[in-house]
């Protein structure tokens, strides 16, 4: 990956290895999608655009004795996606990287791992909102998605009810679980409370009931949610380039480093989203 131009960057092999596993940790620690979206490639860093190829939610497959004749899915179009470029840039100076070299003090790698902690959040934004200006279809922003409305999880097992109307929703138009729940800080908090006399907590209800896990963002406003089917047939993230680090150039005696990587949240099945707010939209 020569584009990267390590070679070039005043840092040894042992600071490099410390660098990504500070940069690798944080983006790790941090996003959510990927936590339950599959993940499509690397792809390598030439792909710019990729096709996603849409279907529709309910169909059966065919049952006979010599299997004759059979209908292939039904294709309801390709979309040709971009795959952008999302990054940070941050700089090491020199004074620091002199006093590694000299004094063998460690180098501080926080600009780095904040620069890692804006690109994740750069990447779960792009995946739950999309950005029209690029025409990326978001979670929660992709036409044909399933919305229903809430009131809020103030009451006790509102959130469960939400949930098992989300589900509902879901498996009539033909998905299955194994099911993920996205959901805000606020919801989630207030799940952590005992699910009626059972003497467990509702979100121990939830996650039993959805079988994919529950996920926590603060990207996602109070009183929000999505219940999605997360099988790669429906929705995944297609990569270019995992997240690494760049050297851009040394300016004023100090280096200046950028945290990158190129991806797309390709959503095949609309209907596979079943996204629940306070108001429909």
């Amino acid at each position: 990956m020569d584009f990267l131009l390590r070679e070039d960057a005043p840092l040894d092999p042992i600071q490099w290895a410390e660098l990504d596993h500070a940069v690798q940790g944080i983006i790790k620690r941090q996003v959510v999608c990927r936590r339950f979206l599959s993940l499509y490639g690397p792809l390598g860093s030439a792909v710019q655009v990729i096709p996603t190829d849409r279907y529709p939610g309910r169909e059966r497959g065919q049952v006979d004795m010599v299997g004759q004749h059979d209908d292939p899915v039904a294709f309801s179009g390709r979309v040709y996606q971009k795959i952008p470029l999302l990054h940070k840039d941050f700089v090491l100076f020199w004074r620091d990287l002199e006093s590694s070299h000299r004094e063998g003090i460690p180098v501080d790698w926080s600009m780095a791992e904040a620069a890692a902690s804006f690109l994740a959040t750069a990447e779960d934004e792009l995946i739950l909102y999309g950005n029209q200006s690029i025409h990326i279809d978001g979670l929660t922003s992709v036409n044909g998605r399933q919305n229903l409305s809430t009131e809020g999880w103030q009451e006790p097992d509102s959130g469960y009810r939400d949930v098992v109307k989300a589900v509902t929703e879901l498996t009539s138009v033909g998905f299955f679980p194994p099911f993920s729940v996205v959901v805000g800080t606020a919801g989630y908090a207030a799940w952590h409370r005992l699910f009626g006399n059972s003497g467990v907590l509702e979100i121990d209800q939830i996650q039993k009931l959805v079988q994919g896990g529950v996920f926590v963002t603060p990207l996602l406003p109070d009183s929000t949610m999505l219940v999605i089917a997360t099988g790669a047939e429906n929705i995944d993230v297609a990569v270019g380039i995992d997240a690494t680090v760049a050297f851009l150039e040394s300016s004023s005696m100090n280096h200046y480093f950028r945290v990158l990587e190129t991806l797309t949240v390709r959503i095949k099945r609309p209907q596979a989203i079943c996204h629940l707010s306070p108001v429909l939209q």
